[in-house]
């Protein structure tokens, strides 16, 4: 093996657990969490593609000098033979020396190429998994529709209603006897609106689809239900998620039962940009993730104080604890926390909810 097969060898190896390192590190640090669900394969397969690059690197450096000799007997021999009476000579020599026998990107380009092909392949990975923040941006969490909620469509109720054995209808669920289900919620349809239209809260809310049938009445619900389905506090707080929260915004007999009652729960603050008129309301939101970090979802409710509202900075978890109240505005009911405190609190394991 020439000098150059021999670094070549060596450099396709650096960049193989380079890559092992990087999936490795994102699993075992735990940060691959802020980008993919538990649930499926995708976490199991970061850990996977980690190790498998991992084992055949140290496969190659450990083989390395059977393909040195290998190659040094492939390409180092004599192929001249005599063909007996034929009256010439059929010596010949077939020149395996006198080329690598190049494959890939770092064999057959110049040292230039490979220089390129390296940074290509190692830099925007190391960069990212130095640089890149695993959280969003407050600007990005607006861009993706934390001012125009729709508290009334049902996509994912089933999942965070609070009445588990009840869960209101949605287009995979069935009504109750009797009743009709609702229709799901049409997708807006036309090209989506260009980036420039979401540079402020106002364009963004503005940009938001009418809201869609009015609250709906899926059947009883009593406090003991609640009480079975939701935890609470020492306290005697109910403790929510804010999806659950932000569900509840289009059932009509559970924000009979929940009005009122104390409430609980861990969230993200952001200013409130909408019907804030006096200053009284902070935003609060989770970001609900379905498939991977970049489909993630802010579902949101407004936190009113009754009074100017505290200041936090932005992105800031917080844990809200209030009651329940129901305000329509608009074409909507949307539920609001009338807010008793507010503190800053550590971000939960999971920043995401699944």
């Amino acid at each position: 093996m020439t000098a150059t097969r021999l670094i070549l060898h060596f450099l396709s190896i650096l960049v193989m657990l380079v890559w092992s390192a990087v999936l490795l590190y994102f699993y075992y640090s735990g940060r691959v969490a802020a980008y993919l669900p538990p649930d499926g394969i995708f976490r199991a397969m970061v850990l996977i593609s980690g190790l498998g690059m991992a084992v055949v690197a140290i496969f190659n450096l450990l083989t390395t000098q059977h393909e040195a000799a290998a190659c040094d007997h492939d390409c180092g021999h004599d192929h001249s033979h005599d063909h007996g009476n034929c009256g010439h000579d059929h010596s010949h020599d077939h020149g395996h020396a006198a080329h690598d026998h190049a494959h890939g990107i770092l064999q057959e380009s110049g040292w230039l190429g490979r220089v390129a092909a390296l940074l290509v392949l190692l830099l925007p990975l190391c960069w990212a998994a130095v640089s890149t923040p695993d959280r969003y941006s407050a600007n990005a969490v607006m861009n993706k529709g934390l001012y125009n909620p729709n508290y009334q469509d049902q996509t994912n109720a089933a999942k965070y209603a609070l009445r588990k054995d009840a869960a209101a209808p949605t287009a995979t669920t069935a009504a109750a006897p009797g009743r009709q289900a609702p229709k799901p919620t049409p997708m807006p349809s036309g090209p989506l609106p260009p980036p420039a239209q979401f540079s402020s809260p106002e364009k963004v809310a503005q940009a938001a689809p009418p809201p869609p049938s009015k609250t709906q009445s899926y059947g009883s619900f009593t406090l003991e239900d609640l009480k079975k389905q939701v935890p609470q506090s020492k306290d005697g707080n109910f403790i929510l998620e804010v999806p659950e929260i932000y569900y509840t915004g289009g059932d009509l007999e559970v924000q009979k039962v929940i009005t009122g009652q104390p409430v609980e729960t861990t969230a993200q603050v952001l200013p409130e940009k909408v019907n804030n008129e006096k200053g009284h309301r902070l935003r609060i939101f989770r970001l609900m993730v379905q498939c991977c970090a970049a489909d993630a979802r802010p579902y949101s409710v407004p936190v009113d104080f009754g009074k100017k509202a505290p200041d936090f900075k932005e992105m800031t978890w917080v844990k809200v604890i209030g009651k329940m109240t129901y305000r329509k505005e608009g074409d909507q009911t949307v539920p609001v926390i009338e807010a008793t405190k507010v503190e800053e609190t550590a971000a939960p394991e999971d920043a995401m909810v699944y």
